[in-house]
C-alpha cells in the first residue's frame, strides 16, 4: 500500500489530497493540532479515515519518534525499500532549508521510487522566498521551480528553526 507523510498538515486539506490521489496510508502531523480537531475531528462534515493517523508533533519529534520505533540502520539499506516503514511520498507545507529535505528524503523515502516534495528555502535561513523542489530518496533534486505560474513560492516559515521569528 502507497504511504504517504504529510507535514504540516493543518486543518487536512493537504492530507484530503494524497488521500484522493491513492495514498490512502497517511502519518498527517503538525505542531498544533488546533485546525486538525477543529476542521476534521469537530467538524460534522469532517472524516478520517482509520488509515490516516495525525500525530500533534513537529517534524524533528515526529522524525526522532520514527527512528526510535524504525531502526534508522534499517531504513538507510537499499534491500529494506519494501519493509513497510518507509514512505512512497512526504509533503512539506511549510518552508525548510534544504539539508532538512534532503534528511527526510534519505532517511524516510523508499529508495526505488520515493518523492518528496517541499518549499525549500532559496538561501539557508532565508524564509521569505522559496523554490518548489522534488526530491528522490537518494537526496537528488529531480525538479524545482520558483514561481508557480505568476505566482512566487513563499510559505510559512519552519517553526523549529532558531532563525524563525514572528509566529
Amino acid at each position: 500500500k502507497p504511504r504517504a507523510l504529510d507535514v504540516g498538515a493543518g486543518a487536512g486539506v493537504s492530507t484530503e489530497v494524497l488521500y484522493n490521489v491513492g495514498y490512502h496510508t497517511i502519518d498527517a502531523l503538525d505542531w498544533s493540532a488546533n485546525a486538525w480537531e477543529e476542521y476534521v475531528v469537530d467538524d460534522p462534515k469532517g472524516y478520517c479515515p482509520e488509515s490516516v493517523t495525525f500525530y500533534e508533533l513537529d517534524d524533528e519529534r515526529y522524525l526522532d519518534q520514527w527512528r526510535s520505533n524504525n531502526n534508522s540502520n534499517k531504513s538507510n539499506n537499499d534491500d529494506d525499500n519494501n519493509d513497510g516503514t518507509l514512505f512512497d511520498v512526504i509533503v512539506f507545507n511549510f518552508a525548510v532549508n534544504e539539508a532538512k529535505a534532503s534528511l527526510f528524503a534519505k532517511e524516510l523515502l523508499n529508495k526505488e521510487h520515493g518523492r518528496l516534495l517541499a518549499p525549500i528555502n532559496t538561501s539557508n535561513d532565508y524564509w521569505l522566498k522559496q523554490t518548489y523542489k522534488v526530491i528522490d530518496g537518494r537526496g537528488e533534486v529531480l525538479w524545482s521551480t520558483t514561481d508557480v505560474g505568476a505566482w512566487s513560492v513563499q510559505f510559512q516559515p519552519d517553526v523549529t528553526q532558531d532563525t524563525c521569528s514572528g509566529i
